[in-house]
């Protein structure tokens, strides 16, 4: 079945009833703040039984220092995430703990929680355009092996790409990677399309499009959505659902970075953002917050 017809299936009603369960996970608290209210979005179903697990990772003196007050603590974070009214749609879980082993722990977490949504929230100090830059220039050259590349960073960056490329790799779980820039709202969204398997943003693209106060923008760079009907008919059915809510970018005028600072996130497709990230745009360094997703019809590394 092609990747179109697909997504059309999962916009039918018995699809948006099923249940979700989406695995947060961060070291930053408000990082996690801000990347748990998301999920949310992503996550609610018209059954209201979706859930929303917290992997919140702190070192071991912190874990210590915490070990006799963690339930307060952790009702204080969770009462700040969502009203009294979603509570009893949505379940939400929090676990706080250190780890020698991230990647195990997110695995073993997602796997006894049933998660069908991992995400990983991150600050743009850890994982910047220009890091992610060099590792593209770097994995594009066939006769780099993946330990030559990884000796090109300092000890911990190559330790985040490792982890992150291990976790984009599996392709049982849906995964993504919020790079947080300081987003304190959702309210605009950009959404470039610079590969054709960024169209699997649109599963979550539809899920927003559900919510009011929100303006979504599509970049249609490679113009796939007027020359392909199954993608037409896809962003077709969207708008039409979406009440005005998603708008296509005319690629007669030129993106500059006073637009794309006005946006609060911007969702693409791993290809598509190592795609953007290589090429020389004058306002690649501006990109706000940023969603890079995998879906699990294919297998990405960053």
């Amino acid at each position: 079945m092609d990747f179109a017809d697909m997504l059309l299936n999962r916009f039918d009603e018995a699809e948006m009833k099923k249940n979700n369960s989406a695995l947060v996970c961060f070291s930053t608290l408000e990082t996690g703040k801000i990347l748990s209210r998301l999920a949310i979005q992503f996550i609610r179903s018209k059954s209201g039984k979706s859930s929303v697990t917290l992997l919140y990772f702190i070192d071991k003196q912190e874990e210590i220092r915490l070990s006799e007050g963690m339930d307060e603590y952790k009702h204080k974070i969770l009462s700040d995430l969502i009203s009294t009214e979603e509570r009893d749609k949505i379940t939400l879980r929090l676990f706080i703990q250190s780890s020698d082993d991230y990647n195990a722990d997110i695995i073993r977490i997602s796997e006894e929680q049933k998660s069908n949504l991992i995400l990983l929230g991150i600050h743009h100090n850890e994982f910047n355009p220009a890091l992610i830059r060099k590792y593209g220039q770097l994995k594009s050259d066939p006769t780099h092996s993946d330990i030559f590349i990884l000796e090109q960073f300092e000890e911990r960056e190559a330790e985040t790409l490792k982890n992150l490329n291990a976790l984009f790799n599996r392709d049982i779980v849906s995964t993504g990677l919020f790079i947080d820039n300081g987003s304190t709202q959702f309210r605009k969204f950009f959404i470039p399309i610079l590969q054709k398997s960024d169209i699997q943003v649109f599963t979550y693209l539809y899920r927003i499009a559900q919510q009011e106060n929100v303006k979504i923008m599509i970049w249609d760079a490679i113009g796939i959505i007027g020359s392909e009907a199954r993608i037409q008919k896809l962003y077709q059915f969207i708008t039409k659902k979406s009440e005005g809510r998603i708008y296509l970018w005319d690629n007669n005028k030129k993106i500059g970075c006073d637009f794309i600072r006005e946006q609060d996130l911007v969702i693409m497709g791993v290809e598509g953002w190592r795609k953007l990230i290589c090429t020389p745009l004058s306002w690649a360094d501006c990109i706000p917050s940023t969603l890079l997703i995998k879906e699990t019809t294919n297998s990405i590394q960053l």
